[in-house]
């Protein structure tokens, strides 16, 4: 069993359209929730929340307001919810009965492959919670039903549709676009992004690097649409694959423009990993950060594994990325830390957070047009003028181990005065302590989306979430786990960052990005959903993690509520909740909604009707499921039919690598053999290594578990 519980720990390998909210200040100020952290910009901040102030959290009368039904299932594989919530108002859903005109709605996709509309307030006849329609997206989602749907949604409000990205194995990569109102597939839709449709001439904007066939690649990355909704971006990670970044035409559906991390397909690192997909600005540029590789950091590749002297190589990077008229790329800007390959070379991503976009006021600083990323492996928070950006268009600079010494010095926007972490100028490491060895897998620091607050006070504030380690070869969690950062201006200096406060009590395992909610940039308040458990842990199983919201005063950054033990059901990871219209929705399984008004004992769970007597999916009741269901599906009866030489090939060319080394964090070929061998593909579909058998099908990942349940000695084909 050791070795059981070590397999599972193992280290893993892997804008709005017209009509839509109104965008003041970098805050999003209408209570529709169209896009990942409210607005393309991704800054995370909702400046219209009046009801949810801080005083009003403290009260005994905030709490859970009601649940809907959870999503649907994929065969054993219950839902859990990656993608964040999104939420429209004044929504006409036909056959809703009297007084239900102008709903208020939130959406929610599941790994499952699941996509529904719940009712957000009652209506007439209709409850709150009460799920309007629901719609099963893919017959076969990838991972047995872990991996249908990861990437939050984009809703196009002048169009009244929502665009989901999936991944089915019989048909690996597409499109959807459904109609608001009744959940119906659009003509045109879905569209396949496959390696046909990318790998056509002129689509790729740098190099010869050639998309995938098949389901190689994640799509975690939020959704994210330019502002005439014409383009839709689509970004994935992969590995040992590179990062790439697609536009599709919303118009005529189709893949219209593409760009690679990497211009060489054997280079393959920079993969687009972070939940926040890419931020947008007001001329319609898109920013995001690569990441490296975890293949090549095990195979001790080192600063050769991040490909320092290619050109065109984009890992360890942020890109800023220009559109054309017709959908197409032009790399417009990068920049490179000045430790990429150190930090790259231990696949310590940069990649693993989504840089948010801030805009001072006109004078405010000599640089007003701004990038803040706080969501690396190493902790660390950069700044930088995003319309100067200060890399090559060509090749990134060379290695270096000094952030203010010789050309190949950090460009970023640095403090004046020196970084403890370095002893002298540099980036300003908020989650440590520092280290450019050790980050991947339990070790990173952070792997979220910062969020912005211009307060009342004038003050620039950036709100980060991590884990601090307790020390740099250690995994557990210490304080602080959220903390605070101040964008420090002088009109006639650039601007740098500082550390202004951190929250001393939370330790987070794995904590969501955070939203910062505010009425006219007072009353502010953080909100921080942590999946509860360490980033290796499983998800199911028989007692499944269960997660916790918070609620910070984001000035005096004290906590104000947090949810009570198991109040939330089981969720998926970096599923940030959605605040607006005095509630916050938080997408576990289901949709479950918490505000003022909540009663001491949780409000009935009674199944609903809706007029006329046809059945909703009723808001509550959903038991948990017994071990007989949740477990993995099974492998192959005995090992009739079971191809050892098969799994023998595999394990050497996937697996080898990791467990024929002697690595203290990872077990051996010896402590496996003899697991069960339907433990193993537990573990394979549903656990920490689903990275590893990414574009296996049943059979393959069949004959890798009882190969190793059977001996796991080596076997020579005939």
């Amino acid at each position: 069993m050791r070795a059981l519980a070590r397999l599972w720990c193992c280290l893993p390998a892997v804008l709005i359209a017209a009509g839509g909210p109104a965008i003041a200040d970098n805050a999003r100020t209408s209570p529709e929730n169209l896009t990942y952290h409210g607005t393309p910009q991704r800054t995370g901040w909702y400046d219209n929340e009046a009801i949810l102030t801080p005083a009003a959290i403290r009260s005994e009368n905030f709490g859970l307001l009601w649940e809907s039904a959870p999503l649907g299932s994929a065969g054993a594989t219950p839902p859990r919810l990656f993608a964040a919530p999104l939420y429209v108002t004044g929504l006409e859903v036909p056959g809703m009965g009297e007084g239900t005109r102008g709903l208020d709605v939130v959406f929610a996709a599941g790994a499952t492959g699941f996509v529904a509309a719940i009712n957000a307030s009652p209506a007439g006849e209709l409850p709150a919670g009460a799920t309007l329609w629901q719609r099963r997206l893919l017959d076969r989602p990838c991972g047995n039903g872990t991996r249908g749907i990861l990437s939050t949604p984009v809703i196009d409000r002048s169009l009244s549709r929502i665009y989901i990205a999936g991944c089915d194995e019989s048909r690996a990569w597409h499109v959807h676009a459904l109609d608001l109102a009744s959940g119906g597939s659009l003509d045109g839709w879905p569209l396949d992004l496959s390696a046909e449709a990318v790998n056509r001439p002129g689509i790729n904007a740098n190099g010869s690097n050639r998309f995938p066939s098949g389901v190689a690649m994640l799509q975690r990355g939020a959704l994210n649409l330019s502002a005439d909704g014409r383009w839709l971006f689509v970004a994935f990670g992969g590995e040992p694959i590179s990062g790439w970044m697609l536009s599709v035409d919303t118009r005529l559906p189709g893949v219209a423009g593409a760009f690679s991390i990497t211009a060489r397909t054997e280079e393959g690192v920079g993969g687009l990993w972070a939940s926040g997909g890419p931020a947008i600005d007001s001329d319609g540029d898109l920013y995001i950060a690569s990441g490296s590789s975890f293949i090549n950091a095990l195979e001790g590749m080192g600063n050769e594994g991040v490909y320092p002297d290619s050109d065109g190589n984009w890992s360890q990077s942020i890109v800023r990325l220009a559109v054309d008229a017709g959908g197409g790329f032009r790399l417009a800007g990068s920049y490179s830390p000045f430790n990429y390959c150190q930090a790259g070379g231990q696949d310590i991503d940069l990649g693993s957070g989504t840089p948010i976009l801030v805009d001072l006021p006109p004078g405010a600083s000599l640089n007003t047009a701004l990038l803040v990323h706080g969501g690396s492996k190493q902790g660390n928070a950069y700044l930088l003028d995003r319309k100067q950006m200060p890399g090559s268009l060509v090749r990134r600079q060379p290695c270096a181990t000094d952030p203010v010494r010789g050309a190949s010095a950090d460009t970023s926007l640095l403090a004046p005065d020196a970084r403890p972490a370095f002893g002298t100028r540099g980036p300003l490491n908020v989650f440590g302590p520092y280290s450019d060895r050790i980050g991947m897998g339990d070790f990173a620091k952070s792997r979220t989306t910062p969020a912005y607050l211009h307060a009342a006070s004038g003050r620039h504030l950036v709100y980060l979430t991590g884990t601090a380690k307790a020390a740099e070869e250690s995994s557990e969690s210490v304080a602080p786990g959220l903390a605070r950062v101040e964008i420090i201006v002088n009109p006639d200096l650039p601007p740098f960052l500082r550390l202004d406060a951190i929250q001393p009590e939370l330790i987070l395992q794995n904590p969501a990005s955070p939203v910062v909610t505010s009425l006219n940039r007072r009353d502010a308040v953080v909100w921080v959903l942590d999946v509860n458990v360490p980033r290796s842990a499983s998800l199911y199983g028989e007692d499944p993690p269960q997660p916790v919201l918070y609620a910070v005063d984001a000035l005096s950054m004290e906590l104000l509520w947090r949810s009570a033990p198991g109040q939330l059901y089981p969720s998926g990871k970096y599923n940030e909740p959605l605040v607006t219209d005095g509630r916050v929705f938080v997408g576990t399984d289901r949709i479950q909604a918490f505000g003022l008004g909540a009663s001491a004992e949780h409000p009935g769970r009674k199944a609903a009707r809706l007029p006329g007597g046809r059945d909703v999916l009723p808001p509550g009741d959903y038991s948990r499921r017994n071990a007989a269901e949740t477990e993995a599906p099974a492998a192959g009866a005995g090992s009739a039919g079971i191809d050892a030489a098969r799994g023998s090939a595999l394990y050497e060319a996937r697996c080898a690598a990791c467990h024929d080394q002697d690595r203290a964090d990872v077990p051996s070929r010896r402590e496996m053999t003899g697991l069960e061998a339907a433990a193993i593909v537990e573990i394979l579909v549903l656990g920490s290594m689903q990275g590893h058998v990414l574009g296996l099908d049943a059979d393959e990942i069949d004959a890798v578990a009882h190969w190793l349940a059977t001996g796991g000695h080596t076997i020579t084909p005939p």
